[in-house]
Parts: structure tokens; sequence; C-alpha cells
């Protein structure tokens, strides 16, 4: 049996907080999970609360068939493709889902976003398309470097090798899905080349690094004291 891990549980509160902070838990749906180290298990929320309402009560523990370990209270229906990614892929160590506003437009288009910017290069060749969120479905489609999986109709997945890379990730994901569905269809892709340059670039520069600090800031500065309430503009 493991041992209850604070630290993690922690974790996932700070990345729903995060999320929330960005615009991006307002609703009923959408989970983070964190995989516990050497273990087959991961910790991850119930699904009654927005990622606006978390508190840490609400991270549970989680076996790999996607069982609580000593509650009694539901997760996700989605919870199957956490256990099923944590399985395909030992180099994911956090996993995010979500139903953002533009994400969601961007699934409604049922296919990867556009790359008509630097950051969102990470990206590029990196993002998949999977037909329904059960991990039969996902398992087909996710390649070893995947990072990004679009849900036609329903929203996304973002993985990291740790929770703030996964919740970046998204944020950015979220940005990249606005800008593919707000610019018009004539709107240049960037080319192959250039891709590759500004990935690298992107990259060294740290830009996720910060965008987890970024919103770590923002979930601290919209919390309340009992839920998160984002900054609308």
């Amino acid at each position: 049996m493991v041992m209850e891990n604070e630290d993690i549980r922690n974790q996932v509160l700070e990345a729903c907080r995060g999320l929330a902070a960005c615009g991006l838990g307002s609703g009923i749906g959408g989970h983070v999970s964190v995989r516990y180290p050497n273990e087959p298990y991961f910790y991850m929320h119930v699904f009654d609360r927005t990622f606006e309402e978390m508190q840490i009560e609400d991270i549970l523990l989680f076996d790999f068939e996607g069982s609580p370990v000593d509650s009694g209270r539901a997760p996700s229906l989605g919870i199957e493709f956490h256990h099923g990614i944590y399985k395909q892929r030992p180099d994911v160590q956090a996993i995010v889902h979500s139903h953002g506003f533009w994400i969601t437009a961007q699934a409604a288009l049922a296919r990867t976003p556009r790359i008509l910017n630097n950051v969102s290069t990470v990206f590029y060749e990196r993002t998949t398309v999977s037909p329904n969120d059960d991990f039969a479905s996902i398992a087909k489609v996710l390649g070893d470097d995947d990072i990004a999986i679009v849900i036609p109709w329903h929203g996304a997945i973002t993985l990291g090798a740790n929770v703030g890379e996964a919740v970046s990730r998204h944020v950015v994901f979220d940005y990249t899905a606005r800008m593919d569905v707000t610019l018009p269809p004539e709107a240049p892709q960037m080319p192959h080349e250039q891709c590759a340059d500004l990935r690298k670039l992107v990259e060294r520069a740290d830009y996720y690094s910060e965008t987890w600090k970024l919103i770590q800031r923002k979930a601290k500065a919209t919390y309340d004291g009992s839920r998160v309430v984002p900054i609308v503009f």
C-alpha cells in the first residue's frame, strides 16, 4: 500500500487553481492528474467540483484500474485515459484535460491547430487527433513524442514530464486554438523550417517553465480563500 503524498496532492490542487485562474475551469468537467512516482497510482480530483472550487480534500489517490484508494467519492468517467496513458507512456508524469472555450472550438474543427505564432511551435508535429476520449481510441493514435491530443467536438488533452509542463502546455494550447479559430482560413501557416527553428528557440528560452511560474502567480492572486475568481478581460 502506498503512503499518501501531500506534495503531489498539492501539485494537482495548484494545477486546478492555475487553470481556473486562466479561465479554463468554470464548469463541471475536465481533469488533472499527476503520477505517483515508481508506483501504479496517480492523484486526480473528484468529478463534482470545478477547477475554481477545488480543495485539497477533493484530490484523491487512484490505482491503475481507475479505482479510488480509501474513498467512495466519484472521479470523472474520463479517468480511463489517464491510467491508460501512464501505462503506455512512462515519460508522462502529468495529464491535463479541459473543455476550455477556445480548446473546444478548436475541437469542433476536428483537426490539429494551425501553427501561427512562435510559442505554438512546440505543438508542431506533436499533436494528434483521437476520435473519442476512451483510451482504446487514444492508444491507436498517440505517438511517442505527442504532447497534445484533440478530441473532436469535446476538448483537448496535454501531457507533460511534470505538472507545470502539462499545465503550461494546456494554457498555451488554448491560446493556439484561439488564434486558429479566429484568424481567417487564408492566414498563412508557418513554414516547416521556421516551425522547427522557432521551437528550438522557445525551448531554449525555457518559455513553458516561465509560463508555469506565471500561472502559479495568477492562481495565488485570484484565490479568495474559498475559490478562484478569475480576472475577466
